[in-house]
């Protein structure tokens, strides 16, 4: 059988969509009816003969919320959902406040949210008529049970005049009467947004109930007599169980229990009964899961702040230091330059301008690192591959970093296996080699030649760079690809502490690898590894 539903709505448009969105809903049967105007309205919500009522805000003289307000309090049960042009907290307020069970923005929902705000209207109002039909239930269980022990204890006063006796039948007809009250409030006042839950010894749903449900896909009956291990299986139901044992042993416990993708908070405390003996634990799970979400984006943010902050920290210790130091030889250069009149004084001012070349040189350096790695980090540079002898490569970068090399250093070129072009950007590539030498010119102490190795193997090539220098302590290299980051055996060494990172970084780009070997004062290997 379908389900009928009533369009109280007065522009026959509205109508026409309706009923196209309700055909248009697979697996599902709709009778729709339409009525224009209140007084027709009010007559068809009396026979009370539809499953659910879609009322417009405007309907002339008088509005939905008030057709709404008049059959809530003449006792109609089938719910009610507003439709409005309004989406506004407001209208929500007095929507639900008229007895409305949901409302709806016309023109921006569509046949599904049509089709879920009428089950879940049904469905809401079936708990609700549940609920109250469970409500009476007790009260006339509450009320009877009142009589009956009134009755007893009537027989009992007649019967037996000793005063100890007639206490403690009244203690007893007292401990009932509370017993069924506690349960019916628990029921009646711990309503949340998520499920309420009774359970026994036998560690069985007495009670439960919940809009929850629904989004879980389950219904009252589906869990009634069944078993919390039925629910929760492995690991997560045991701990459950461990838990709910202490509740039954007189504790009051939160904790959090995950579901699928979804977090929800346990809060449990025991249901005293006669004598105070504890057969029952009431369970409320709440969903808590946008709040879980909220706090670990809260938990991201800060972490990132507190990362962001420290690299400012040591950016700014670094180029104070970096900086400062070939600024003031050069203004220094610069000054003694201008004494010099005579041509003896040649050869000092061209040490003088060697000394200006070469802090211009490193501060260029240290501007090209900053720019790299802003660069990299906005994703301005991209990895553009062409057919590149990378021996040639190697032989040029080798002649340009040697010139900063001193005297008695070398850097020494070898090649193993068959040379072949490989399928690389040439101009990445480049920038990682020249950091690799640079560095290792830099480590190492004069005399120590430095060793630049490509090796062609069958699927791969490899490109050493070894040193003979200062070597990174172990205890450090665990950060050595990171920003800033300088080994404490750097303090009287030039550097920016970023050479290594970008080079990671490029090699990220063209799909490459970098291993290292470090021992202290006695050099380190660097090992490109690059796809064929």
């Amino acid at each position: 059988m379908g389900i009928k539903v009533l369009l109280i709505d007065d522009d026959e448009d509205d109508f026409l969509i309706t009923r196209d969105f309700l055909d248009d809903i697979p697996n599902k049967d709709y009778i729709l009816e339409w009525v224009s105007e209140y007084k027709n309205a009010m007559l068809q919500i009396q026979k009370e003969n539809h499953d659910v009522y879609l009322v417009d805000y405007h309907l002339g003289e008088k509005d939905g919320l008030q057709i709404i307000q008049e059959s809530v309090a003449k006792g109609v049960s089938s719910p009610f959902i507003l439709l409005t042009g309004q989406g506004d907290s407001e209208t929500d307020d007095r929507a639900l406040k008229a007895g409305a069970v949901d409302y709806l923005v016309k023109g921006s929902f569509s046949k599904y949210d049509l089709e879920r705000s009428i089950r879940y209207s049904i469905e809401h109002s079936k708990n609700l008529r549940q609920i109250q039909h469970l409500n009476v239930a007790l009260e006339k269980r509450v009320e009877e049970r009142t009589i009956e022990l009134a009755n007893t204890v009537k027989k009992l006063e007649y019967t037996n005049q000793n005063l100890k006796d007639q206490v403690r039948v009244r203690k007893i007809a007292e401990a009932a009467l509370r017993e069924s009250q506690n349960l019916y409030r628990s029921i009646a006042k711990n309503f949340p947004n998520g499920t309420i839950n009774v359970l026994n010894r036998e560690m069985e749903f007495v009670f439960v109930d919940g809009r929850e449900l629904l989004e879980l896909g389950f219904e009252t009956r589906d869990l009634i007599g069944k078993k919390i291990s039925s629910v929760f299986t492995g690991e997560k139901g045991d701990y459950i169980i461990s838990q709910f044992k202490k509740v039954f042993e007189g504790q009051v416990l939160n904790f959090d229990v995950g579901w699928d993708d979804r977090q929800y908070e346990f809060h449990t405390s025991p249901l005293p009964g006669p004598d105070d003996e504890i057969n029952q634990i009431l369970l409320v799970a709440e969903n808590i899961t946008e709040r879980k979400k909220a706090e670990e984006e809260i938990r991201k943010a800060l972490a990132k702040e507190r990362e962001l902050n420290e690299l400012k920290s040591r950016f700014v210790t670094m180029a104070s230091h970096e900086f400062k130091t070939p600024l003031s030889t050069i203004l220094s250069s610069s000054s003694l330059i201008a004494r010099y009149h005579d041509e003896t004084a040649q050869p000092k001012r061209v040490k003088h301008v060697e000394r200006i070349k070469t802090n211009v040189n490193h501060l260029n350096r240290l501007l090209n690192d900053f720019l790299s790695l802003g660069r990299i980090e906005e994703g301005k540079i991209h990895n553009t591959p062409v057919w590149t002898n990378i021996v040639e490569v190697c032989e040029v970068i080798k002649d340009e970093i040697q010139q900063m090399a001193t005297k008695e250093q070398e850097i020494k070129l070898q090649v193993e296996g068959d040379k072949r072009e490989i399928f690389v950007d040439e101009q990445l590539l480049k920038n990682v080699l020249m950091n690799l030498l640079s560095n290792a010119i830099k480590y190492s102490p004069n005399g120590k030649d430095v060793i630049l190795k490509l090796t062609f193997e069958s699927k791969q090539v490899k490109i050493l760079v070894q040193d003979h220098g200062i070597g990174i302590p172990e205890i450090e290299q665990l950060h050595l690809f990171e920003r800033f980051f300088r080994a404490k055996n750097t303090t009287n060494i030039q550097g920016t502490g970023l050479g290594l990172n970008i080079v990671k970084k490029y090699l990220d780009l063209i799909g490459g690898e970098i291993e290292f070997d470090s021992k202290l004062n006695e050099g380190s290997k660097f090992t490109v590894i690059l796809p064929d």
